[in-house]
């Protein structure tokens, strides 16, 4: 019994020398790995998002008239290198108004969370798995979930903030292969070769109810002009709206090409075309019935110059950003904005048709076939888009942004007391003010006022105005 005792102990022995000689390897695998974080707290003072002038009065339930609030965003960053080829990102989020009458303000949830696999199968290839960031070119068509996030659910993601365009959560559930022939051996072509697939909607799970992206860019960079190009197709695959009976399946394909250069030093020339075409279902707008056929442009084209030897570095540039829109009964909708990332106001690119909730519906309605309809005031679609900016550096860590924008309706609208097409949708001027007080620190200041134009005819139409604070620290 005793030598039985002692044989077990020494097979014990072995067997813990053999795991901890096993698990040493596996520990150094992952020594690589970096935390991180971010605070941001910022204050809001706003009015009239919805260009309707209210009483001010605290028992006033129209809440866009007068709002004043502070809201926290703070996130988690975890990055590990298992391998010489595999990494893994994980960023965990909380976003909350303050003292926000919501149990939903205490979640913290999963922002990004994602594997990389490099050189899989051969070594230009490499494939993210999980929820990810995907921008193609300036995030033009392809660059953040936050339209179908917002839009699609009504809310964030948690329903826990005012706020929406600042949330944090937008990046992408996708799988996404990408082939860089850059420097690869023999091969050494200026070429890369980008797949997604993205999930942008579940619905119901086991039901054929879903709405799927699917897509591929074709890029290249030429150093010696310092110029890129790219092209694209991607396709929005809706059966949320769809029945048996209807088959009213929505596929909406986006063309596109991208391209920007810099002829000279401190300049830039950047453009984006893209055609839609296909079968609408979801509208972001509210106008097109589910089955319509789909067909619509957008282009962003701009120069801007930085002159790098002045001490201030003075920026200046112009830009044109179109979305065309298709007539319906004397209600305009027609471009399907899918994925969008790129915002380059405040208050105006965030306004929606009064029938559309998430962001800052509109209080006004527009005329179709002599009866009210609520879709022509949107800003994601059948619009003009014509901006001068620019931006300077007083203090080498201050710099003062400065944009003027000009909004006019491709096919107009009829406003509320007329009977007559009005294109002009108004004016926005906004300042961006940011301060690094240190390498970890910033304060910043947005300053935004959008003064409607003749699109709008209300007896109380007012400006929209909107005042943001912050401070930012990262660790």
């Amino acid at each position: 019994m005793v030598k039985a005792t002692r044989t077990s102990a020494v097979l014990l022995g072995l067997a813990a020398l053999g795991l901890l000689g096993s698990s040493i390897p596996a520990f150094a695998e992952v020594q690589n790995v970096k935390v991180g974080g971010d605070v941001t707290v910022r204050s809001f003072f706003r009015s009239n998002l919805d260009l309707h002038q209210s009483s001010i009065d605290p028992s006033d339930t129209d809440l866009n008239s007068h709002e004043n609030f502070l809201m926290t965003t703070t996130g988690l960053n975890v990055a590990a290198d298992l391998t010489e080829n595999i990494s893994a990102v994980l960023r965990l989020a909380n976003e909350r108004d303050w003292n926000a009458p919501t149990a939903a303000g205490g979640d913290v949830a999963i922002s990004q969370s994602y594997v990389k696999i490099r050189d899989l199968f051969y070594s230009p290839l490499t494939v993210t798995i999980g929820r990810q960031p995907i921008v193609w070119g300036r995030g033009f068509v392809l660059g953040s979930g936050l339209l179908p996030n917002v839009v699609n659910r009504g809310d964030d993601v948690h329903a826990s903030i005012t706020a929406n365009e600042f949330t944090d959560f937008t990046a992408f559930d996708a799988i996404r292969g990408t082939v860089d022939l850059q420097g690869k051996g023999a091969i050494d072509l200026p070429l890369t070769l980008d797949l997604v697939y993205i999930k942008i909607n579940e619905n119901a799970i086991g039901s054929a109810d879903d709405v799927n992206l699917l897509g591929v860019n074709v890029g290249s960079k030429i150093a010696a002009a310092d110029s890129e190009v790219e092209a694209y197709y991607l396709n929005k695959r809706d059966r949320s709206s769809g029945t048996s009976t209807n088959d009213n399946f929505g596929s909406v394909s986006t063309i596109g090409v991208r391209g920007s250069s810099a002829p000279v030093e401190g300049s830039s020339l950047y453009a984006e075309l893209a055609y839609q075409f296909g079968k609408r279902a979801t509208d972001f707008s509210g106008v097109l019935a589910a089955g319509d056929a789909q067909q619509a442009w957008g282009f962003d084209l701009g120069a801007e110059y930085t002159a790098k030897e002045v001490p201030t570095s003075p920026k200046i540039g112009a830009e044109w950003i179109f979305f065309s829109g298709k007539d319906v009964d004397g209600a305009v909708g027609g471009w399907d904005p899918i994925a969008r990332g790129y915002f380059t106001t405040a208050l105006r690119e965030f306004s929606t048709a009064s029938s559309v909730t998430g962001f800052y519906p509109v209080d006004q309605t527009c005329f179709s076939n002599g009866t009210a309809a609520n879709a022509c005031t949107g800003s994601t679609t059948n619009q003009h888009q014509l901006s001068l900016y620019g931006s300077l550096k007083p203090l080498e860590d201050l710099t003062i942004s400065p944009r003027l924008s000009w909004f006019v309706l491709d096919k107009g609208a009829i406003p509320v007391a007329g009977s007559k097409r009005r294109s002009f949708a108004g004016t926005e001027w906004d300042t961006v003010m940011t301060y690094d007080y240190t390498d970890d620190v910033q304060f910043g200041v947005i300053y935004a006022l959008f003064a409607p134009g003749n699109t709008f005819r209300h007896p109380t139409d007012s400006p929209a105005q909107e005042l943001i604070t912050s401070v930012g620290v990262k660790f």
